[in-house]
């Protein structure tokens, strides 16, 4: 397959592109800048492209060149201070909603239109249960931050396009693995653990989550791009809760501590977990890392960096 990736600098679009390439498929990334992280090869190209506005004459016509089956929409803002509370940040309806219009677009000006792999978020369901609960792509959609409301926003603007444009919504859950950086649990939490004295302050040890592997999302990308029916959304998470406080247990484990920890936020949380059978059952995906197996492998890739 001939693939465009967006956003093709983040993290899980280096994951997705890295299963893209091992699977044969030719590759076009395009990053807000012209600072590529990727590493080049034959199979990769690069485009720049901020999507905040729409596409220009020159990046429709290397689009158009490029002739893609595929379109995997992953550029967005998403860390949640920069997209608002109750309500999007202007920046997160720009990048998030607008953004995603003009990649369709875009789509829509190609003379064989691609299938458009639109990556939305759990937090279209929200993100505050009264106990663990699995959520249906048919569940009732109430986002209560920014981020999820503007990728809810994204959907809807999306779907107004109909039969023209050949859309698939990728509903991702929590997913971590080597490589993710930045003020997200896992790679908080290890910098915690490996550079601070006990006790170690963490926001919350008893939210119920559903976390999957980086490299199993990727996939799943995918595979809803190769066999998935056009018009359909899709859960993509491990469809397994679990609670924060065991994860920074088995944190503490694999780095060989013991360190106590103190609660800033204590209480318990529920956040939304995947029912993932429809993907299940409509193709041939289905999670391959457990849980332990990924922060394993995200502790080896760090020590491996830091090296």
């Amino acid at each position: 397959m001939r693939a465009v990736v967006t956003g093709a600098n983040g993290f899980v679009a280096g994951h997705l592109i890295d299963h893209l390439m091992a699977e044969g498929d030719t590759v076009l990334a395009l990053t807000r800048t012209n600072q590529c992280r990727l590493s080049l090869s034959q199979q990769l190209t690069t485009g720049v492209w901020d999507i905040s506005t729409p596409a220009s004459a020159g990046i429709v016509q290397q689009i158009r060149e490029f002739n893609p089956d595929v379109v995997y929409h992953l550029a967005a803002i998403s860390v949640r201070p920069r997209c608002g509370d109750s309500e999007p940040s202007a920046e997160a309806i720009q990048v998030n909603v607008k953004g995603s219009q003009h990649v369709a677009e875009c789509c829509l000006e190609l003379p064989n239109v691609p299938k458009l792999i639109f990556t939305s978020s759990v937090y279209v369901y929200g993100s505050s249960y009264d106990k663990i609960t699995k959520v249906k792509e048919e569940n009732d959609l109430s986002p209560d931050n920014g981020y999820g409301i503007s990728k809810l926003q994204a959907e809807e603007a999306l779907k107004r396009y109909g039969e023209t444009l050949p859309l698939i919504i990728a509903r991702s859950f929590q997913h971590t693995g080597p490589g993710q950086s930045g003020s997200l649990l896992i790679p908080e939490w290890v910098q915690k653990i490996r550079s601070e004295p006990s006790p170690l302050e963490v926001y919350n040890l008893h939210t119920w989550i559903d976390y999957s592997d980086a490299r199993d999302v990727a996939r799943a990308y995918r595979v809803l791009a190769t066999e998935a029916t056009v018009g359909q959304i899709f859960n993509v998470g491990s469809g397994i809760a679990v609670r924060s406080g065991e994860i920074l247990e088995t944190l503490q484990t694999m780095l060989r501590t013991s360190k106590e920890a103190i609660e800033s936020k204590p209480g318990e949380n529920f956040l939304p977990i995947a029912d993932i059978q429809k993907i299940v059952t409509d193709t041939s995906w289905q999670p391959k890392f457990t849980l332990q197996q990924t922060l394993r492998d995200f502790i080896k890739h760090l020590i491996s960096e830091s090296v």
